[in-house]
């Protein structure tokens, strides 16, 4: 029996699989949750040994009695909610020395997973229509194509929730939310001829693109849970491969083709560090950032695919430019962080993910459908581009998940200590 005081090893093995199930669906590394779940475990009074997996968390505690092993409820999805992993980090370091009281966690527990998306349907798919438009003006594309960009964000974002809510699965959702965002943009861009609609298509699949699950797929690789860190860059590439397949064919119903060989032109510093603020700010609404702390998702993507630009500017080459912007983004939304009393995620992902190759990705990926309908007779400076694109999307998407991990990694200043273990100033 457990001591007067200490819950027992059912309740806290359930409130531990319930946090770090819900720490790991909105967002959080792997490292992450095992730490939080292992430190909430070990103020009940029991030694924790935690298994994560991408379906599902084991989790064994050890008292003196004994030891209880226990599996949690299957993961069926995962999503990016800051607000939501913000709350869950307050709710596991509050009062690191007491007993906690279990059946006030569970509480807030539920309050954390029933709660609201700070932002309606409507005014995501508008924020994330200004992403579109502005990564549309990103990768150097006109007034009418930016025009046309911020209706297929509109479009793209309302397909992905609906099929959300219809519970689709998310490689499949992915496909024909990129199938019909892209049918749009092309089909708009009738309207102005002699304009390709290129960029248009490449915007629809850049919304989509799994950023946050592949950054810590190479974060959890990287930091010794390889297992887990395979299993989100599965899904990710599964992802980005879907996307690619739903491009090609809303390209050959328009009509038009998407080309996979193809450069995009530097914009000038200034241009695309206002380009990059609005795209912070439709990424920062998606991840449900609070409406106070937007500003600093909108500064974050300014230092991160801004000085990424401006070093691009300089001659550097695109991975090393990118790890430069993502160790930038992410010291200052670590800075930050203190301030609002969150984890730093909550301002890195927001301002660092526009910067994941995406285009790259989804090329390749089209790249590939073009090889296999061709075969043997599949052109060589085909199969060269297909390649280079597959090599650059994996060396920049790591580049930016090591600044990510060098800048976290840092230790943190004696007098910030007390304010990670702060409650929500609120």
């Amino acid at each position: 029996m457990p001591e007067a005081g200490v819950p027992s090893v059912t309740d806290a093995a359930h409130v531990a699989l319930r946090l770090g199930r819900l720490m790991l669906i909105n967002g959080a590394d792997t490292e992450h949750v095992h730490e939080s779940v292992v430190a909430l475990v070990g103020r009940c009074g029991y030694q924790a040994h935690l298994l994560v997996g991408a379906e599902g968390l084991l989790l064994t505690l050890v008292s003196a009695e004994g030891f209880r092993t226990r599996l949690g409820p299957a993961i069926s999805g995962m999503t990016v909610n800051m607000s939501a992993l913000g709350a869950l980090d307050r709710i596991c370091r509050v009062g690191p020395g007491a007993v906690p009281d279990i059946a006030l966690i569970d509480r807030q527990l539920d309050e954390v997973e029933k709660g609201p998306h700070r932002y309606g349907p409507w005014l995501v798919a508008i924020g994330i229509g200004i992403t579109a438009a502005a990564l549309a003006r990103l990768f150097g594309g006109g007034w009418p194509v930016v025009a046309v960009s911020f209706l297929v964000g509109v479009v793209t974002q309302l397909l992905r929730q609906t099929l959300g809510a219809h519970r689709t699965n998310p490689v499949g959702g992915a496909a024909l939310a990129a199938f019909g965002g892209g049918l749009i943009g092309a089909l708009a861009m009738r309207a102005f001829p002699g304009t390709s609609p290129a960029l248009c298509l490449v915007v629809a699949g850049m919304i989509l693109v799994p950023g946050v699950p592949l950054l810590n797929g190479v974060r959890d690789t990287l930091g010794n849970h390889v297992g887990t860190g395979l299993s989100r860059l599965t899904l990710g590439t599964a992802t980005i491969l879907a996307i690619a397949l739903g491009l090609f064919l809303a390209a050959g119903f328009a009509g038009d083709a998407l080309a996979v060989a193809q450069s995009f032109p530097l914009l000038p510093t200034v241009e695309d560090l206002l380009f990059s603020a609005l795209a912070g700010t439709g990424y920062g609404m998606l991840f449900n950032v609070p409406v106070r702390a937007l500003w600093v998702c909108m500064l974050c993507a300014m230092a991160g695919h801004g000085l990424r630009t401006a070093v691009e500017h300089l001659g550097l080459e695109l991975s090393v430019a990118s790890l430069i912007g993502a160790f930038a983004a992410t010291m200052l939304a670590r800075g930050l962080a203190y301030r609002f009393r969150v984890p730093a995620v909550t301002f890195a992902f927001p301002g660092i993910v526009a910067m994941i190759p995406g285009a790259y990705a989804f090329r390749a990926g089209i790249g590939g459908l073009e090889i296999m309908h061709a075969g043997s007779g599949a052109p060589p400076a085909l199969v060269a581009e297909t390649i280079g694109l597959a090599v650059t999307t994996i060396v920049v998407t790591a580049a930016i998940a090591i600044g990510l991990c060098l800048a976290l990694a840092l230790p943190v200043p004696e007098r910030y200590r007390s304010l990670e273990t702060a409650g929500d100033p609120r």
